[in-house]
């Protein structure tokens, strides 16, 4: 049964919708564990610098009561008789604070993916020739345009180590995944006309691929989209203190200044996947065409990082900004397939290609180009105990110079490539061609951070 011009193509839809919602409680319960290991007290001043005075290590709590004055005094070389618990001069400055531990339930918003229209329909009754041809006043886009653009689940994880006890150099890391943001289109039969619209090069005019219209076709069509971004990352931290102008703890300043330089990865998968299959109603050509394709892209960053972080200390809270900016190289990968299986009389003929995804434009391709990745960040913390914090964060991050599965779709198609394939006269399209565009996440954060 040869597939007619103006005549549908189907997808079958393998939708995964995942939120991720078991993070929730998943920080929670981490919190009260970690809490039970926390001795609740108030918590003062800096987060994490441990200061040596004179040879004694001095818990960062007890160097805040002691240069306050609340204590009787200022800081005096030698210790003066002073009335301090004698439990704040007994903690190990080799550990006290130079461990840290902060998970995030993350929610963000992250730039949607632009499609062509990829299922229109119009109303019953409109002639088989104008179905589903875009731009008729009868025609309507059922799904395209911007998809994905839902807000989506993840979790992140920071952690560091000061290897100085003065909390002056340290070594983090970090990892943050963006749940699957998945969506598409679905539908199985019915009376409505659908149809897949397409350009049609070998007469210059819109047309399109019928999916469901009453005593021709019927069919069912799915389409699926999914989105997936990772970040790895390992930085130096080296402390600058504001105060004195180098790397140094020891004149007390409770805020904080930390340059950043290390190794960043970030990874940005996506998918759009397309599944037909039709029955002809035709008494003449009876038959059954099953068609799959998919436009799959991966971005690969790899670069040095370099930034900063300021931390302001207001005794039971402390505020962080952060500016973060990689510069390196992104793999860019496309991969675009697709085929059709024909089945007449019980004998079934399989072909390479489907509407988009044809002869020319199928394939593997990969470049690489170079790239910035900014980012910024702020966190607000709470002191809950004398090692555990609440927190609630923003991040914006940037990502730029990235390929998408909907920017690589050609809507140009020969008539001549679609199943079973004629003789191709004219210049063979759809064609492939590396299209970048832009991609921004952003979004607030909850959770908490154990110190130690």
């Amino acid at each position: 049964m040869p597939a007619p011009t103006n005549q549908p193509i189907a997808t079958h839809l393998s939708r995964f919708c995942s939120h991720h919602l078991f993070f929730n409680s998943l920080i929670a319960t981490l919190i009260l564990l970690l809490s039970l290991f926390c001795e609740t007290q108030s918590a003062h001043a800096q987060q994490y610098a441990v200061v040596p005075v004179n040879g004694n290590a001095l818990d960062p709590y007890a160097t805040a009561a002691y240069n306050s004055g609340t204590q009787g005094g200022g800081f005096l070389a030698g210790f003066p008789n002073q009335s301090f618990p004698p439990t704040l001069f007994t903690t190990n400055a080799a550990t006290q604070d130079r461990f840290w531990l902060r998970t995030d339930y993350i929610r963000w918003m992250a730039d949607g993916m632009e499609t062509p229209a990829l299922v229109t329909t119009s109303p019953d009754g409109t002639a088989q020739s104008d179905a589903g041809v875009l731009g008729l006043a009868t025609t309507t886009t059922l799904y395209g345009g911007e998809i994905n653009d839902e807000s989506t689940n993840g979790i992140r994880f920071r952690g560091g180590f000061f290897v100085t006890p003065a909390s002056a150099f340290g070594i983090e890391g970090e990892y943050f995944r963006i749940g699957s943001n998945d969506s598409g289109f679905s539908r199985d039969g019915g009376t409505q006309i659908l149809a897949r619209p397409f350009y049609r090069t070998d007469t210059d005019i819109e047309t399109a691929q019928l999916i469901n219209y009453p005593t021709v076709v019927d069919g069912n069509l799915s389409i699926g989209s999914s989105s997936k971004l990772n970040s790895y990352l390992v930085n130096g931290r080296v402390a600058l203190c504001p105060t004195c102008g180098g790397n140094c703890v020891t004149c007390r300043n409770t805020d904080r200044v930390d340059w950043l330089v290390g190794y960043r990865r970030i990874e940005l998968d996506e998918a759009l996947t397309f599944s037909e299959t039709l029955e002809s109603q035709l008494t003449a050509a009876p038959g059954t065409i099953i068609l799959n394709e998919a436009f799959r892209t991966s971005n690969e960053f790899d670069g040095l990082q370099l930034g900063v972080v300021y931390q302001a200390n207001l005794k039971r809270i402390w505020l962080e900004s952060l500016l973060r900016v990689a510069v390196g190289s992104t793999k860019q990968t496309v991969s675009i397939n697709g085929n059709t299986s024909i089945t007449e009389s019980g004998v079934t003929d399989n072909y390479a290609g489907g509407l988009y995804a044809q002869r020319d434009n199928s394939g593997t391709f990969s470049r690489d180009e170079f790239t910035m990745v900014p980012e910024i960040g702020f966190t607000l913390g709470v002191h809950l105990t004398s090692c555990l914090d609440a927190t609630v964060g923003y991040t914006l991050l940037y990502l730029p110079n990235v390929v998408r599965p909907g920017d690589q779709i050609d809507r140009d198609v020969d008539p001549d490539l679609l199943a079973p394939p004629g003789i191709v006269t004219s210049p063979s399209r759809p064609e492939f061609r590396f299209i970048q565009n832009d991609y921004v996440a952003h979004g607030l954060s909850f959770g908490g951070q154990l110190r130690f």
